[in-house]
């Protein structure tokens, strides 16, 4: 089950509130990714407007937002929890992720960023 900060919450709600979209919910779909660095693969997700889930979808309703997930989503977001930052929108921190590189570590000697 995912977890959802009050702040994300109220971001999801605002944007449930404008009249085309008044009765959808939102899609979230994760994978496993490759980084854009030597750090190995990365969780990636995509989130959506939809009217319903598709069959086998787990759905999760918090604060009267529905939530849809497939299965293997579901399963790779466990633990996981949506917040939103104003100067980058919504984000998911997974709380089961291992430490990986981030933005300018030297990557062994080799210098630079694998942001950059």
């Amino acid at each position: 089950m995912i977890a959802v900060t009050g702040k994300a919450l109220g971001e999801f709600k605002k944007v449930l509130e404008v009249e085309e979209n008044k009765g959808l919910g939102i899609k979230i779909k994760a994978s496993m990714a490759q980084s854009c660095c030597s750090c190995g693969p990365s969780m990636q997700y995509e989130m959506g407007l939809v009217d319903k889930g598709e069959e086998g979808d787990v759905m999760t309703e918090l604060g009267g937002v529905k939530f849809y997930l497939d299965e293997a989503s579901d399963d790779m977001m466990k633990d996981s929890e949506i917040d939103f930052m104003e100067d980058t929108g919504f984000m998911v921190k997974d709380n089961n992720a291992a430490p990986s590189c981030g933005c300018g570590d030297d990557h062994g000697g080799h210098g630079g960023s694998c942001c950059g």
